[in-house]
């Protein structure tokens, strides 16, 4: 054996060492937990043909930040939409991990959008019907209303 090869198998750990089963796992893993995963395009798209309320909840939840950001932008709209009741059981709980959202610009949007949940929760919004219908805005409504 040259010394070459002797060099290169002493440099080898033990078949059993936990030296070897490292080298072994890192040969075979993937990229490191720690790096972000690059989106898929299923992950980008929006399904447009879902309600306003399962559409909001779903992705107020999503690990992209665009996709967040543009459906908590409708929280007031969609607060004024379904009224009191489901604001108070399906809005109110999706607050809580959005004002600690890692992005500063989520956190201000809630922020803007608190008014008009707070107005409907408080029944001080005229209702659906002050938002224009279903597709108004509702945040306009919502501030006319103060």
């Amino acid at each position: 054996m040259s010394n070459q090869q002797q060099q290169q198998q002493q440099a080898q750990p033990a078949p059993g060492s936990s030296q070897a089963a490292a080298a072994a796992a890192a040969q075979t893993e993937g990229p490191p937990a720690s790096a972000p995963a690059q989106p898929r395009f299923e992950d980008l798209t929006i399904d447009d043909d879902l309600p306003l309320l399962p559409r909001l909840q779903r992705y107020v939840r999503s690990s992209i930040a665009l996709q967040r950001l543009v459906h908590v932008r409708m929280l007031g709209e969609v607060a004024l939409e379904v009224g009191r009741q489901l604001t108070a059981t399906e809005l109110v709980p999706l607050l809580p991990p959005l004002v600690r959202d890692g992005e500063s610009i989520i956190r201000q949007r809630v922020c803007s959008e608190l008014k008009v949940l707070s107005l409907v929760l408080m029944g001080m919004t005229g209702g659906p019907a002050a938002a224009g219908g279903a597709g108004g805005r509702g945040a306009t409504a919502a501030t006319a209303a103060t």
